[in-house]
């Protein structure tokens, strides 16, 4: 598995790293710092001989249902 780029990206409140390999396939990781991110970025470009996997996992934001805030009011 050869890494053709790396791109270090900032996504809202969050860093991220893209990974392209050669083959045309892309990896994307999320850290919750710029330095986390900046540090696997580094690490990517050393060119490891194997990726981890990408976590497919959402987490669910506390209040951020509208409607629930709507129905209840203001405070």
């Amino acid at each position: 598995m050869e890494i053709a780029r790396v791109a270090l990206r900032r996504h809202g409140k969050g860093w991220g790293v893209e990974v392209t390999l050669e083959g045309g396939g892309v990896r994307r990781y999320r850290y919750g710092s710029e330095a986390q991110a900046r540090y696997f970025a580094a690490v990517f470009e050393l060119g490891p001989s194997w990726l981890p996997p990408v976590s497919r996992r959402r987490r669910a934001r506390a209040g951020a249902s509208s409607a629930g805030r709507a129905a209840g009011g203001p405070a």
